[in-house]
């Protein structure tokens, strides 16, 4: 078998000779791991989500997703190249099957790789992310714990391992979105809010705050029985949790917007701001309250320009270019010496 490679390790026992600890084999073909397309159950992973230093860190992978049979490969190269998340498998030959596996590989009967205990972090129900074919979400951010080499890819074992970051397993049906509010809270758009509201897209801020605040107090009066009839009291606090984050994701959008519109803040700020600040609208108000306007080197020179350009400027020249004479009245304030200088050339010019 070529590229086969064998570590030793001496154990000083009664002179005997080394003994072999582990054998295997790097099989000299790239697989696809995985890619943006949709899988057999109406879902799919995008690969520019993929955390791929997550796996890095463990790259193991078994015979088709048995983990019972114990660790029969890990993967090296791994890279994502053209939407493709691709390696190359190494053989524990091993393991019971180490060499059945190693054989299969080469000779063309195990051509395919199949992510496994996949952790969901971000997905989205947003239609207009689905391909033709999707019915389920659109997994916007994971990685995998393990990747096996599998007979036929997208199999029934290696798509039901999914799981959340808190290790819970994951059926498809919770990553169903039953709640329009969820959908907005994924968007935090301002139109969005408002359709889920049933208010007109033109609706201002004050109103829609408004109008989120009565159905957070008609929650917690219970005045939406009618509607979650058949809900239970759990049911009906994930609804509050919603509405509590459609309103705090939109209080820190609106002031960033703000913000920015003022020229507080660049679009980088903004997003690390919106980060930083995502659960803490007041704190982002009181910092952005404090920051002054910008202003670019050259609104700072023009004026400077302009000041320089007042101070040379005679008592005609106010009355000219400041009909409202709200400059006199400043310099009058500010330069009581230089208004009665300029009064006094103005009224009452010495006699020479």
């Amino acid at each position: 078998m070529q590229n086969l490679k064998i570590r030793y390790t001496f154990v000083p026992q009664n002179n005997e000779f080394p003994i072999m600890t582990e054998k295997f084999k790097k099989i000299e073909r790239q697989y696809v791991l995985s890619d943006s397309t949709v899988n057999e159950y109406g879902f799919r992973l995008l690969t520019s989500g993929y955390q791929i230093d997550s796996f890095q860190k463990n790259p193991i992978g078994y015979y088709m997703h048995r983990r019972e049979d114990g660790i029969a490969l890990k993967w090296e190269d791994l890279l994502i190249e053209d939407d493709r998340i691709l390696g190359t498998p190494v053989i524990n030959l091993s393991n019971g099957r180490g060499e059945q596996t190693c054989s299969e590989a080469e000779n063309g009967f195990l051509n395919a790789a199949s992510v496994g205990h996949i952790v969901v972090l971000e997905y989205s129900m947003d239609k207009d992310m689905m391909l033709p074919g999707q019915t389920g979400p659109t997994i916007t951010k994971w990685y995998n714990k393990e990747c096996s080499l599998v007979d036929i890819p997208g199999n029934r074992n290696a798509l039901t391992l999914l799981y959340d970051a808190q290790e819970n397993e994951l059926n498809l049906a919770d990553l169903n979105i039953k709640s329009p509010l969820m959908q907005v809270m994924q968007q935090g758009t301002l139109k969005d809010l408002c359709a889920v509201l049933q208010l007109a897209d033109e609706t201002d801020e004050r109103a829609v705050s408004t109008a989120v605040q009565d159905l957070a107090a008609k929650a917690n009066n219970l005045e939406l029985e009618n509607k979650l009839l058949h809900s239970d009291k759990y049911e009906l606090q994930q609804q509050l949790d919603e509405i509590g984050k459609v309103r705090t994701r939109y209080e820190v959008t609106a002031l960033l917007e703000r913000a920015l519109e003022d020229k507080k803040i660049t679009a980088e700020l903004r997003d690390k701001l919106g980060s930083d600040y995502a659960t803490n609208p007041e704190g982002l108000k009181a910092l952005l309250g404090a920051m002054p306007a910008y202003q670019s080197i050259a609104e700072l020179l023009k004026s400077k320009q302009q000041d320089k350009t007042e101070a040379q400027w005679q008592w005609d020249d106010y009355d000219k270019n400041d009909a409202t004479g709200k400059k006199l009245k400043e310099l009058r304030a500010n330069d009581p010496v230089r208004y009665r200088e300029l009064f006094e050339q103005k009224f009452a010019p010495s006699n020479t």
